[in-house]
């Protein structure tokens, strides 16, 4: 059963998609054509945050995902399963991942990632098209990407957000599992 509090001074603008367990403060303005939606975790978004067009909120069976108070989040932006405080930004098209905290002030700039169990911390600023990873954070520019990558596949991105042992599995074999426990998690009567 769906559990939704939204506070009556809120503003959710016409084509908004709020699904699952969600709860949206005050003075907080959502825009068109944004998706929230909690699949098997919860959702919360404080007061006077701003939510613009097409931005996407998700959160997941083993990440909730919240969202403080003054927050700024740019339009087809992508927050999963992450916790950002107070009074941050984040601009259009950036992405956090799951497990990922910004504390106060930070901000992910256009096309920025925050990637999986990343720790921003206070004030951190992620640059156009940069990469932040680790805890704590470190910024990983658009030439580095070969030395992200190495980085990631220490933590094991499969494993990290969905509890994956692909050990001796092919990465068709990892997606057909993650898509399947995704499927079984969202429509447990489905035949796959």
């Amino acid at each position: 059963m769906e559990k939704q509090t939204i506070h009556p001074a809120a503003k959710i603008m016409e084509g908004v998609i709020l699904h699952g367990e969600i709860s949206i403060g005050a003075n907080t303005f959502v825009g068109a054509g944004s998706i929230i939606t909690s699949n098997g975790g919860k959702i919360e978004i404080g007061s006077n945050t701003v939510v613009m067009e097409n931005a996407i909120i998700r959160s997941s069976p083993k990440f909730n995902c919240r969202v403080g108070d003054h927050v700024l989040i740019g339009p087809k932006a992508c927050i999963t399963g992450a916790t950002i405080h107070d009074c941050c930004f984040i601009a259009t098209n950036a992405t956090v991942f799951h497990g990922s905290v910004l504390e106060e002030g930070s901000v992910v700039a256009v096309n920025g990632i925050v990637h999986i169990a990343t720790l921003c911390k206070q004030e951190t600023f992620i640059p156009i098209n940069h990469v932040a990873f680790g805890n704590p954070a470190r910024v990983y520019a658009p030439a580095e990407m070969d030395a992200l990558h190495a980085d990631l596949n220490t933590l094991g991105f499969s494993t990290y957000v969905y509890d994956i042992d692909i050990k001796g599995l092919s990465r068709a074999e990892i997606y057909k599992e993650l898509t399947s426990r995704f499927i079984r998690q969202n429509n447990p009567s489905a035949l796959l």
